[in-house]
């Protein structure tokens, strides 16, 4: 699997054949803008989204809407995404599994909010866990540190995880940390950081949250917008 970093919390996944997006947020982030990445450059089969936040689902219809691509997200973002336009949309919930021509999706538990862009619910957020080509990669969408991250370690150990560190909205590095250790991974992307104020860390948190990881052999990596990883 070939995995880059879009910015803020979205990604592309290269798996199979198949080329995957999770909640790109590209159109308003002027660091995808730098970095040469728009809506019209990235190709697409699925769509996967784990909330309804416009950071998360801005640029989703434009994508949702292409011949052939299928959105898959909760059933509240399922069927926003269907009155937006969307192609073809498959709803589900906490988990669920489903069998994709690339390998599986299951949908697992996140601890935050969502509201959509017109302001009604966006159901419960979530996060995925992707498994294709004998790996899985977990992305754990916008979330608190919660105990459920305990069965992920148990059953599913990630090859990769991508996890918010941006604190104030989501976890930040040092509950990061915590998850990596509860989750059972030892290659960890940190995500949902720097795009706005809020969620700026600082160079001197960032290098402390680095070598803590590292203490505890493992690895934190705080990607560039555009930068590629194979799992």
């Amino acid at each position: 699997m070939e995995i880059t970093f879009l910015g803020h919390a979205g990604v592309a996944l290269k798996t199979a054949g198949q080329h995957l997006l999770i909640d790109p947020f590209i159109t308003h982030h002027p660091g995808a803008q730098a970095a040469g990445i728009s809506v019209e450059s990235l190709e697409l089969d699925e769509l996967l989204l784990t909330h309804g936040h416009e950071d998360h689902v801005a640029d989703a219809p434009a994508f949702a809407g292409r011949p052939g691509v299928v959105s898959i997200a909760n059933y509240e973002v399922a069927m926003w995404l269907k009155s937006q336009g969307a192609h073809e949309v498959i709803p589900m919930n906490h988990g669920g599994v489903l069998q994709r021509p690339y390998g599986s999706v299951r949908m697992v538990n996140a601890v935050h909010s969502s509201t959509l862009p017109d302001g009604t619910p966006g159901g419960n957020p979530a996060g995925f866990i992707i498994e294709s080509e004998g790996k899985r990669i977990y992305h754990a969408g916008d979330t608190a540190l919660h105990l459920d991250m305990e069965l992920i370690g148990r059953h599913w150990k990630p090859d990769l995880a991508l996890l918010p560190i941006g604190d104030c909205f989501t976890m930040g590095p040092e509950d990061a940390l915590i998850a990596a250790a509860m989750i059972q991974c030892n290659r960890i992307v940190g995500i949902h950081v720097d795009t706005f104020p809020p969620i700026a860390l600082s160079d001197d948190r960032k290098a402390r949250a680095v070598a803590a990881f590292a203490e505890a052999g493992k690895t934190l990596i705080l990607p560039s917008i555009g930068e590629t990883f194979t799992v």
